[in-house]
């Protein structure tokens, strides 16, 4: 059996909600859309890309083609309306399928995946912070306060963004989590947690999150879905495994395991010595420039 419960909540210090929810049960589907661009309607982008990918799940899309829809036609919505001009959206998305969660995400909206008293995140940012962190500029603790916290380098309707997918083997027990920022901008990892862990219902649990965000602060919109997995347990040694989505959960897209970038130098390096080595450096040094660029320019439409 799998159960669900979603809510959205404009927060303390805006009077518009740009976060958008979308919910299947029957399809065991559900996303969270947080719009980016403030006056540049946010919320329209947010509304679109939701529409959009309920549209193309329930016509029997795969979750990431219906997302790149999704960007074409928030691309398509703002060069037609010159006030919607730069407005785009973030979009987080899980789908349960033969025992296995699959998260499909572009942005900084996330989903987690609760377990034993444990939380782990299923997703990875792509975010200016997230960039930082991996090249160990910051910490985690440093990144929750940062000025530039918010500012993202993949958006649906800006750019060319490629959607990433992780997959997880589920038990009977698991509870799952999709949040926009407005929820972990407030809450640590371990007060998410705890509220997951309590005894009470899925309604009760996404009230406690969101009250207590706002308690917090509320300075953001806050989008909360989490679902309880009571299924059959996934087959095969995968079952058991922890999630570690720097590790080994990524299957599909554009985020890269630092093993996986470490074993193409060593390789590369062998077979040409170390130049090869040295030129690897320099692709990652451009791309991560390229990164640095794309979230300076995001800058000017981050969250208001």
């Amino acid at each position: 059996m799998i159960r669900s419960s979603s809510l959205s909540d404009p927060g303390r210090v805006h009077d518009l909600n740009e976060d958008s929810i979308g919910v299947d049960d029957a399809r065991a589907f559900w996303l969270v859309a947080d719009g980016v661009g403030g006056h540049a309607a946010g919320e329209v982008a947010s509304r679109i890309a939701c529409d959009v990918v309920m549209q193309r799940i329930a016509a029997g899309a795969d979750v990431r083609s219906a997302a790149i829809a999704a960007h074409d036609a928030v691309v398509h919505e703002a060069g037609a309306n010159a006030e919607q001009k730069g407005m785009g959206s973030t979009l987080v998305a899980l789908r349960i399928a033969d025992a296995t969660a699959e998260f499909t995400w572009v942005g900084d909206s996330r989903g987690y995946l609760y377990r034993a008293g444990q939380l782990r995140r299923t997703t990875k940012d792509h975010s200016f912070m997230q960039m930082l962190i991996d090249q160990q500029h910051l910490t985690e603790e440093q990144a929750r306060t940062h000025p530039r916290r918010n500012v993202v380098t993949q958006v649906l309707g800006y750019g060319t963004p490629e959607p990433d997918v992780s997959r997880h083997p589920l038990r009977a027990g698991d509870v799952l989590l999709l949040c926009s920022d407005g929820l972990y901008d407030e809450l640590t990892d371990a007060e998410i947690a705890d509220v997951l862990g309590r005894q009470g219902d899925n309604d009760e649990k996404v009230r406690r999150l969101i009250g207590f965000a706002n308690e917090r602060g509320g300075r953001d919109n806050i989008s909360v879905v989490v679902v309880s997995y009571d299924g059959p347990n996934a087959s095969g040694s995968d079952a058991g495994r922890e999630v570690d989505p720097n590790k080994t959960t990524m299957v599909r897209g554009r985020t890269v395991g630092k093993e996986q970038l470490q074993a193409f130098a060593e390789e590369r390096s062998r077979a040409s010595g170390d130049g090869a080595r040295r030129h690897l450096g320099l692709l990652l040094t451009l791309a991560g420039a390229l990164a640095i660029a794309g979230a300076v320019f995001w800058t000017w439409f981050s969250r208001q």
